[in-house]
């Protein structure tokens, strides 16, 4: 999404309403973009568009093991049949885990040809589950999620997500290695685990941080407690901190909407030569350091 942004408007945090571009106050712009919130408050934004299709075809395909899975994953970012790959891994009854791909593409005019697009996939096919959706229902189809989080209470329990990045070259190995020890009830029955691709080359923000590798996956544990007792919630956020210590040391980065804390000492680490582009920002822009200290970068 940062990457989409042509234009920000941001009151600083001297005061000051700034207007920023690549080519007009070119330091604010990269700072604010995936900033934390460090440097200025966005009042406004002008973003790239594109016109949006009237539907969307899904499919919902399954796998036998993350290492399948992943193989289509390659395949599928690489070739870019599809506007949306996304993985998911969730439990099953019985304590072990499955394997699944949400594949979308976009359309306004004919139907797509469905064999085309799936050729050469090393899915389960006959759990395929293709449909065609309005764009709208797509985008609002989290909604009877939240209808069921609400209904039943467990919208106002703490969620301690973890939202990392993880290479290529590790990506197996890692999600291999925390699926074998994370017990599915720590996700709570509505959670799941995200494993999804992206190009490395497109993300262009220098605060976000990645991976070198060409191909990155979201590696993310989505928690929903069925409970808001705060002792458990202190020890997912201490589980979150674990397994991105061992995300971090396989090469891995944060996507700091992750619940659990870190230190000044750590935000260097994960800025790394970017810090230095954010230290003098926060300098030049919001000396009194007031804004969102709770991340506890300075």
């Amino acid at each position: 999404m940062s990457d989409h942004v042509l234009e920000l408007q941001v009151v600083t945090g001297r005061g000051e309403e700034v207007t920023c571009s690549p080519d007009r106050h070119p330091s604010l712009f990269d700072a604010v973009r995936a900033g934390l919130g460090q440097v200025g408050i966005i009042t406004r934004a002008t973003l790239r568009l594109v016109p949006a299709p009237t539907r969307v075809r899904q499919f919902l395909l399954s796998y036998p093991d993350l290492a399948t899975m992943l193989g289509d994953q390659r395949l599928l970012v690489h070739e870019q049949r599809f506007e949306g790959v996304q993985g998911a891994v969730l439990a099953t009854p019985t304590g072990g885990w499955t394997f699944r791909l949400d594949l979308t593409t976009q359309r306004t005019g004919d139907p797509p040809d469905d064999a085309a697009l799936l050729a050469g996939l090393s899915d389960d096919r006959p759990k395929a589950q293709p449909s065609t959706l309005p764009y709208l229902d797509y985008l609002t189809r989290f909604t009877a999620l939240e209808q069921v989080l609400r209904s039943n209470g467990q919208w106002w329990f703490p969620h301690p997500w973890l939202a990392t990045f993880v290479g290529d070259a590790a990506v197996e190995s890692v999600v291999g290695g925390e699926l074998a020890d994370l017990p599915p009830a720590d996700l709570g029955p509505l959670g799941q685990v995200v494993l999804s691709p992206i190009l490395r080359e497109p993300v262009r923000s220098p605060l976000l941080r990645l991976p070198p590798d060409p191909v990155c996956y979201t590696f993310n544990l989505f928690r929903l407690p069925a409970t808001d007792e705060a002792g458990e919630a202190r020890r997912l956020v201490m589980a979150n901190r674990a397994a991105y210590e061992r995300v971090r040391d396989a090469g891995g980065t944060l996507y700091p909407v992750s619940a659990f804390p870190m230190s000044p000492a750590d935000w260097r680490r994960h800025f790394g030569a970017a810090f230095d582009q954010l230290s003098h920002a926060k300098h030049e822009y919001a000396p009194g350091h007031v804004l969102t200290p709770g991340y506890e970068v300075f």
